[in-house]
């Protein structure tokens, strides 16, 4: 019987010694952590991932909205420009807003609302036109905001 209580009692011990030193080694990498996003607030450079995501969904979207509608696929088309049209809601109009103000932001979100309208009444010529100025709009807002899109 004494046996089994000093093989648990040392089981337990090794256990424990494993749990600390596993401790140890997590508040090490999370200060690391830390410490690194100290020092993107201090001034380094931020990552900005989620935005140039946001302006590359955006551009490939508009690409697959033109193959569409030149297959007459205006429900597909339909369904992508709504899902960027959320896209720049969630992700580019509030930097947008905070940076340039509210009406310049809703004057390149009104293009947006034009897109949809001209997919929706399937009107190819004021489509392809919407989607240049969409293009050249999202390159103007990248620059303002800092992204990159090469």
């Amino acid at each position: 019987m004494n046996k089994k209580i000093i093989i648990a009692v040392i089981g337990t011990a090794l256990t424990l010694s494993l749990a600390g030193c596993g401790t140890s080694q997590n508040n090490s990498a999370s200060k690391s952590h830390q410490d690194h996003s100290m020092k993107d607030m201090k001034g380094m450079k931020m990552d900005n991932q989620p935005l140039t995501k946001a302006f590359k969904d955006e551009l490939n979207g508009f690409t697959t909205i033109e193959q569409d509608v030149q297959k007459g696929n205006y429900k597909d088309a339909t369904t992508i420009a709504n899902n960027l049209h959320d896209e720049f809601h969630s992700a580019i109009l509030p930097p947008l807003t905070e940076k340039k103000g509210k009406t310049y932001a809703e004057d390149i979100h009104g293009k947006y609302d034009e897109l949809q309208d001209a997919i929706t009444s399937k009107n190819r010529a004021k489509i392809v036109e919407l989607i240049k100025v969409n293009r050249d709009n999202l390159d103007t807002v990248a620059k303002i905001l800092g992204v990159s899109l090469k």
